[in-house]
């Protein structure tokens, strides 16, 4: 498996959905909650008490902190992508530390040994496959020879795509022993 079918476009993009009802749900929620944190910590500095600075150290220390955590989840939910070419290659992407997709594995339809899904809220759901002897893709080309297991929480219209082509994927190789 050469980088020759790099130059092609993908067939089949599987990522998160990031225009669900989940995410501005949860874009809108962390901005109202950044705004109430700002508000209660302007509250409290108006006043010089001893429970007032207790106050702001414990949002400073433990709210602040989860609100950052929270919006970095946010940012970087399952950030993986596979990328499905016209000959038969998947690519395995994750995002990297600056936001740039990073290839991780890259295998043939083929390899895939068992695909599980599970459902999840806002018209999404997880799916799992287990690929054997994927190639890893680091900074030089290793083939595993072990399975390994990659998750993607995706659209339930493009788990349907992802279906029909793994039947077709089939069904051609059937055609093609008989």
């Amino acid at each position: 498996m050469k980088l020759d079918f790099l130059q092609e476009e993908p067939k089949l993009v599987l990522t998160y959905p990031h225009k669900s009802n989940f995410n501005k749900i949860g874009c809108l929620s962390m901005v109202v909650l950044s705004f109430i944190v700002i508000w209660i910590l302007k509250y409290l500095t108006r006043y010089h008490t001893e429970f007032s600075d207790k106050m702001i150290m414990a949002i400073v220390l433990i709210v602040a902190p989860l609100l950052v955590w929270f919006i970095g989840y946010y940012l970087f939910i399952n950030g993986v992508k596979l990328e499905i070419f016209k000959n038969e290659v998947v690519q395995y992407y994750t995002y990297g530390s600056r936001g740039q997709s990073v290839l991780h594995f890259k295998f043939k339809i083929e390899d895939i040994e068992q695909i599980k899904m599970k459902n999840r809220p806002f018209h999404c759901l997880k799916m799992t496959i287990k690929i054997r002897n994927p190639i890893f893709c680091g900074l030089h080309e290793k083939k595993l020879h072990k399975l390994k297991k990659v998750s993607v929480i995706l659209d339930r219209e493009k788990s349907d795509c992802f279906m029909q082509e793994i039947e077709q994927f089939h069904r051609m190789k059937i055609n093609e022993s008989i």
